[in-house]
């Protein structure tokens, strides 16, 4: 979606090739915002050179005058550097209170990319408005748009505009100034062609790059839509309940986590599909595979920020080992807080690795429970849900055995690694926990 800090934005701050950059970045970002598109593709896309859109992602580098903010951020990934489009909430962000106008299609054509740049930011102006009013019809006060802090100053400016986009866009939108009959008052109408609402383009990034990662880690097939549509929605449930709880620094480092384990899973998910292939004739039955490799994944990544807490704390609470160094670096004798702020930088990660532990912990307890409680759907005044063919109280022995395999797995892995125990009483006490919670929903079943 093209949300309202974007669209402000382009009405304020950009030339017209900059404008058509960032209409192509909104439409071609995966849910971290990182434009997806390699450079040449990219320049085709907006209509222009590859050197000329290098400028651009360049001059969009630096901080901008009026917001300050830098539109394009660079982002490694692997051998090549891309950029995550900084205006405007991603995928993983949004709600439902964001104002945003839709990727209409003729935002993306030839004929819009040739409009001079005041035509564009009407035709925005207007496109927006039909998409918050979700109307074909829609008015904008002239007063607003001469104030709007676009190129439209003038009333030459503004009748130009209206004949240049009424001439080019013609059959997709029509411009015209008309006068309110209460208060004489000037207003611009425009009328969308019928249906235009419902003319608009998806972004299929994540979709391509889910296709893809499939495709490298084994399995060659393609991958129907129907199937995709419920493996992102796994994809956008980690986005979204990881961050829902996250606050502060420990946010970034949840997205990074979350984009890792939505990545590895679906490598995972590729792999296993080879044996595995009539999952894609039953959509809901691939998304419940694919759910429990992601918790499995993110089981691991607990033990792995526990451990990670473990050995950290240990480094922490040797103030005589911080303070024989500070000393030493310092040559000259360093009292009890001088060495806490010397260890500061260490507790900040102590207290990273904590959070989101915490956050994984929390996770995996509520995505058994949500399973849980899916075999325990009430019907009436008894209780049945089927889930593979298996009755509830069938599947709560598989879900807890299933459990419990996991645990033990990662519990057998830290017995034998430095500073494990930390980790091993954290899973030992989930196991316990889940156990009696098991026990609590298998006699509920028996009512």
């Amino acid at each position: 979606m093209i949300y309202e800090e974007t669209y402000r934005y382009l009405l304020r701050n950009v030339n017209s090739t900059e404008f058509d950059t960032c209409l192509y970045s909104v439409l071609h970002m995966d849910w971290d915002g990182v434009i997806q598109s390699p450079i040449h593709q990219m320049a085709k896309g907006v209509g222009t050179t590859e050197k000329y859109l290098k400028k651009i992602i360049k001059r969009l580098s630096s901080p901008q005058p009026g917001c300050g903010r830098r539109i394009f951020l660079p982002v490694d990934q692997g051998m090549v550097t891309k950029y995550q489009f900084n205006l405007g909430p991603t995928g993983s962000f949004t709600n439902r209170k964001d104002r945003y106008c839709k990727k209409y299609r003729f935002f993306y054509t030839d004929a819009f990319r040739s409009l001079p740049l005041a035509a564009k930011r009407l035709v925005l102006m207007a496109a927006f408005t039909m998409s918050v009013k979700k109307s074909e019809v829609v008015s904008l006060n002239y007063e607003e748009v001469i104030q709007s802090g676009s190129s439209l100053a003038k009333r030459k400016h503004i009748y130009e505009a209206m004949r240049i986009i009424n001439e080019t866009l013609n059959g997709t939108m029509a411009f015209s100034m008309a006068s309110s009959t209460f208060n004489r008052k000037e207003f611009i109408v425009v009328s969308f062609k019928t249906g235009t609402l419902n003319e608009y383009l998806e972004n299929r990034t994540e979709r391509m790059m889910l296709r893809k990662t499939i495709y490298e880690a084994g399995f060659l097939e393609h991958i129907e839509d129907k199937v995709c549509i419920e493996l992102e929605r796994v994809g956008k449930y980690i986005f979204h309940s990881f961050l829902h709880a996250a606050e502060g620094p420990v946010k970034d480092e949840l997205l990074k986590l979350a984009r890792f384990i939505y990545q590895s899973s679906l490598k995972k998910f590729g792999c296993a599909l080879n044996g595995n292939k009539p999952l894609l004739a039953e959509p809901k039955e691939a998304s419940a595979y694919f759910s429990t490799i992601v918790y499995n994944e993110a089981l691991e990544q607990l033990g792995v920020y526990a451990h990670q807490a473990a050995c950290i704390k240990e480094l922490v609470d040797r103030e005589h080992f911080h303070r024989e160094i500070s000393e030493k670096s310092l040559d000259r004798h360093v009292d009890y807080s001088e060495v806490d702020e010397h260890i500061e930088p260490i507790r900040a990660k102590y207290n990273l690795a904590m959070d989101m532990y915490q956050t994984l912990n929390k996770w995996c307890e509520d995505w058994v429970i949500s399973r849980v409680k899916s075999a325990m759907t009430e019907t009436g005044s008894s209780k049945k849900r089927i889930l593979n063919n298996q009755s509830p109280s069938d599947y709560l022995d598989y879900l807890k055995k299933h459990t419990y395999e996991q645990l033990e797995r990662h519990l057998s892995v830290y017995r034998h690694i430095n500073h494990g125990e930390y980790v091993l009483d954290i899973l030992q006490q989930k196991k316990e926990t889940l156990q009696s919670y098991f026990a609590i929903q298998k006699e509920r079943l028996k009512k």
